[in-house]
């Protein structure tokens, strides 16, 4: 990295393990909890301020403006008269990083250059400041890794010091290479102590850092994980299922008694990821146990999405119970689900829209006719379940399934199929002939209702067997047609 005269000028960083540095430093911190932040900030800033530097500390949700400001005032004894004469400016992330609604690194790297600029002009020495970035997206990470790696390249020509702060739940081995390449130094607490785990100075310590990153924000592998990835689940026992995926949580020590307890009341794969969300919070479960489950038992029903809907024709209600299985079988309530067809019978969107109890849903039409007009859809599937586990149709559901068919037909919206999910089975309108049955039910209304005092009436029993809206016919006018002919 290109380094200029102010290089020799160094400054007291605040920070024990690296003591004092020159202008032009770029820091990385990792950190796992808000007090681990506050240990590393306020000695930060405390020395700065008290080295006519300007400050500034960027804040995010980890540790908001609110609480940076009561951890550095209760520290620093004159921090008042600091904040007052703006010698420290605290600024949330959301104003700084996302002043015009996204994050435009060349932005954010110029307002430093000015803020630099304006504390020289008055008198301060240069420009000390923090960001955190617990803000960061996924959609942003690749832009915001280009303007730290612009950062550490050109920051050597300013009198500038810089930490940049990343909560380590957040970010995986990839991401933590990516910021390492892109600092001077990183540290984190390890075992209660700061430890250095990369120095462009230090190979040395570069290497024994990453030991400690390692055994920081990923324990190595354990026989249990070895064990799945032999055989899967089927060679471990009910409960090592549950306790693998716990595993994955990186819970703190302190919550190894509620991952226990876990263990014991859901006992089985299945039991966990069926859970509510409140059966897990009444479990006691740490919020990285939350996450970790429901990510479990959301990521396989997005990728079913994603395959019945890239399927290029729909053909059997088989498919469909294949499909939408996994994620229904376990709900506790009714859930009624609608699938979109586009003209050549391909599925478009699947949308849950109703929710109900354990023994019923109401389900409103006009919802059903408002969201396939706004689909565009020329075809429509009805899922939903049965907890109970018996897919057989209630009186209700054949007598709303009816009304559907019939609301079809009026909007030439075709309804191909209603299926009901049960325990390891289904049930399907279209497979038993209910879905042709009340299209011909429809047709023999209409007729009856139209062509009643008509010549030709006396010929409706003499239409093909079959003859209804969706295959034979598309309007009651071609209907009479064909009775005229005969």
């Amino acid at each position: 990295m290109a380094r200029c005269a102010v290089e020799s000028e160094t400054r007291k960083l605040g920070i024990d393990i690296l003591g004092a540095v020159p202008w032009g430093t770029h820091i990385c911190q990792f950190y796992d909890t808000k007090q681990d932040l506050i240990d590393v900030l306020v000695p930060y800033f405390q020395a700065g301020l008290e080295n006519n530097e300007s400050c500034i500390c960027i804040t995010s949700e980890t540790l908001i403006e609110k609480e940076a400001e009561e951890a550095l005032r209760k520290a620093i004894p004159d921090f008042p008269q600091y904040l007052a004469s703006r010698q420290i400016e605290i600024i949330p992330a959301t104003e700084w990083y996302l002043k015009v609604g996204t994050f435009n690194g060349k932005r954010v790297f110029n307002a430093w250059i000015d803020k630099l600029k304006e504390a020289t002009s008055r008198g301060y020495d240069g420009l000390r400041l923090s960001g955190d970035t617990s803000w960061l997206e996924s959609a942003d990470w690749n832009k915001f890794t280009d303007y730290e790696e612009e950062i550490n390249n050109t920051i050597g020509k300013y009198r500038m010091l810089v930490i940049c702060t990343y909560p380590l739940y957040k970010y995986g081995a990839s991401e933590i290479m990516d910021v390492e390449c892109n600092h001077q130094y990183s540290f984190i607490k390890h075992e209660g102590k700061l430890a250095l785990i990369g120095c462009y100075e230090s190979k040395r310590v570069e290497e024994e850092g990453k030991k400690i990153l390692r055994a920081a924000s990923g324990k190595p592998i354990t026989p249990l994980q070895k064990k799945f990835i032999r055989g899967g689940f089927k060679d471990l026992g009910e409960s090592a299922g549950v306790r693998l995926i716990f595993n994955l949580c990186r819970y703190r020590p302190e919550c190894d008694k509620d991952i226990k307890k876990c263990v014991k009341q859901f006992k089985t794969v299945r039991a966990l990821l069926s859970a509510s969300d409140q059966e897990l919070q009444r479990s006691g479960l740490c919020p990285r146990g939350l996450f970790t489950i429901k990510l479990f038992r959301e990521l396989p029903a997005e990728v079913l999405k994603q395959k019945i809907i890239e399927r290029s024709i729909y053909k059997s209600s088989r498919e469909i119970f294949d499909y939408l299985y996994y994620s229904m079988r376990d709900l506790k309530n009714e859930v009624f689900k609608v699938l979109y067809l586009n003209n050549r019978s391909q599925i478009t969107d699947v949308i849950d829209l109703f929710e109900g109890t354990r023994d019923s849903i109401q389900i409103r039409p006009r919802e059903i006719v408002e969201s396939a007009i706004s689909h565009g859809a020329a075809g429509l599937i009805f899922v939903h379940n049965h907890p109970t586990g018996d897919p057989s149709p209630s009186k209700t559901d054949t007598q709303l399934t009816r009304d559907l068919v019939f609301v079809g037909m009026i909007l030439q919206i075709n309804v191909l199929d209603h299926i009901i999910i049960g325990e390891n089975s289904y049930f399907s309108f279209a497979d038993d002939g209910l879905i042709q049955k009340y299209q011909d039910n429809f047709l023999n209304l209409k007729i009856k209702g139209v062509l009643t005092s008509s010549p030709i009436y006396q010929h409706y029993d003499k239409l093909p067997r079959g003859l209804h809206f969706k295959r034979q016919v598309k309007s009651l006018s071609n209907i009479i047609s064909h009775l005229k002919r005969k």
